[in-house]
């Protein structure tokens, strides 16, 4: 069930621009600094406007979800907005207003973070339950950092709500410091979340998901045995399992199920709905924007093994719809919705696909987005067993998800290059179209690789379009600001 209840707008308001007195006089139920944070109601109302803005459009929803994508090589962009496009051809510039949106709208969700963690240890209420916020409130401004810190190379650290003198115009923390800060943030709330949520608490952080953002933290630093000691801690702790069908885990039936670990809630009802972008953006036309189409890498990779029963892997059918028998597409035969064009390849991950035409035309997708499962656990487990050399053991957390797509199990004597390939085939199968393949080709400093043999971008230079460059706009207000290695 999705009962995170959000704040009412005003208050939402309050947290992204301050509210501070700005006239002598004051109305006495205004809301402001020195009237709000008082009792533990606001405090549950403060961690909630955090919760809120990981669903602000640059971060988990439309054009966030553009941002985390776009550059990869399972997706190419419509020549149709330069903003989505030319980061897509790597031609993207510091006036890249979507760049600028996903960097001021993590740092709102910063903000956020620190207004409840500056106000919130003052309020008399139940301890127990105090220690637990605060430590959802970290995992969250950890990930506000940790979605910053891929995107950009360096950014400010800002651990307060109320900056003063020098602090209103941070300059750029080192790489270090960051990753030091998301380390401490998800120590603090692997230690103070709670382990499990019930169901009317769904959505919220626990224990094992900062351990699961720890442990992916720890990996990008090839910080290896510390990642595997946080991925061991959520498969002996945690109660998760992969569910049967892959398909549970990208449409609005079967949400918070097992395999979930942390899930952005989504919800839309008569009275009341909070909806995400996603499902219409990428669409195809008829119903949404279609900005961008699986590439036919991505579409070719997912052929590359049979099932045992020499099937197409299940994954694909999960992930695309397209020209095969008895495919549906908004309640109506493909090769009817497609009459002339029966070679697209549709997005059929997070989409309202089985919705007739007009219902999805409607843009209001209520598809919870799991931004972490166990199958990122498994595989990133596999892959920092496997680079500290203990191939053997990091085959079985791979062979779980071979075991789910219906594949033959790897061969014991694999050798460590093998497998590490195929562990990033693998993780280019399961994720695709969710927001970390490009990030993987960073880290994996594959991309002038890829961008020949998988994708034709002959602008792509390593380093300089690893990362947004930061936002020309937010280096003209801030005379502290460098940019980066763009």
């Amino acid at each position: 069930m999705k009962k995170i209840h959000i704040l009412l707008l005003v208050i939402i308001i309050c947290f992204v621009v301050g509210c501070d007195n700005f006239l002598d006089l004051q109305d006495p139920t205004e809301i402001t600094n020195t009237t709000f944070w008082k009792t533990a109601t606001d405090a549950e109302q403060g961690l909630a406007a955090t919760y809120a803005g990981l669903k602000q459009t640059f971060l988990f929803n439309s054009q966030g979800i553009k941002n985390m994508n776009m550059r990869g090589d399972d997706l190419v962009a419509r020549k149709q907005n330069p903003n989505i496009f030319n980061p897509d051809l790597f031609i993207n510039t510091p006036s890249n207003s979507f760049a600028l949106g996903m960097w001021k709208n993590a740092y709102i969700l910063i903000y956020r973070a620190n207004q409840v963690l500056d106000n919130v240890p003052n309020i008399v209420m139940n301890e127990s339950r105090k220690k637990e916020l605060l430590g959802e409130t970290k995992f969250l401004r950890a990930l506000g950092y940790f979605i910053l810190i891929r995107n950009f190379q360096t950014v400010p650290l800002v651990l307060t709500s109320t900056p003063k003198g020098e602090e209103m115009f941070p300059s750029l923390s080192s790489r270090d410091e960051v990753w030091e800060q998301i380390y401490q943030d998800l120590k603090d709330a692997k230690k103070d979340a709670p382990l499990n949520v019930d169901e009317d608490n769904m959505g919220r952080v626990t224990s094992i998901a900062a351990a699961a953002y720890l442990g992916k933290a720890y990996l990008y630093n090839k910080r290896y045995n510390e990642s595997i000691i946080e991925f061991e801690h959520i498969l002996t702790k945690g109660n998760y399992n992969l569910v049967t069908d892959v398909q549970d885990n990208f449409s609005d039936r079967n949400e918070n199920n097992i395999e979930s670990i942390f899930e952005i809630q989504y919800h839309y009802f008569e009275t009341s709905y909070q909806t995400t972008g996603r499902a219409k953006h990428f669409a195809p036309p008829g119903v949404g924007y279609y900005v961008a189409n699986p590439s036919a890498w991505i579409f070719q990779e997912f052929q590359k093994e049979k099932t045992i029963d020499g099937k197409l892997d299940p994954r694909m059918y999960a992930t695309f719809i397209w020209n095969y028998e008895g495919a549906m597409i908004y309640q109506k035969p493909f090769t009817e919705y497609f009459a002339t064009n029966l070679n697209y390849i549709a997005w059929k991950k997070y989409q309202n696909w089985d919705s007739s035409v007009a219902d999805a035309s409607l843009g209001r997708s209520s598809i919870n987005e799991r931004i972490m499962r166990l199958s990122h656990v498994l595989l990133m487990y596999g892959e920092a067993l496997n680079e500290v050399g203990k191939t053997v053991k990091a085959i079985e957390p791979v062979d779980r998800l071979r075991e789910r797509a219906d594949l033959r199990n790897l061969p014991k004597g694999i050798n460590q290059n093998d497998l590490r390939e195929e562990i990033r085939h693998q993780r280019a199968l399961e994720f695709c179209f969710e927001g970390e393949r490009w990030y993987d080709i960073v880290r994996w400093n594959i991309g002038a690789q890829v961008f020949s043999e998988h994708l034709d971008r002959p602008n792509y230079v390593a380093v300089k379009f690893d990362y947004f460059p930061i936002p020309q706009g937010e280096l003209d207000a801030n005379p502290q600001l460098k940019q980066n290695n763009w």
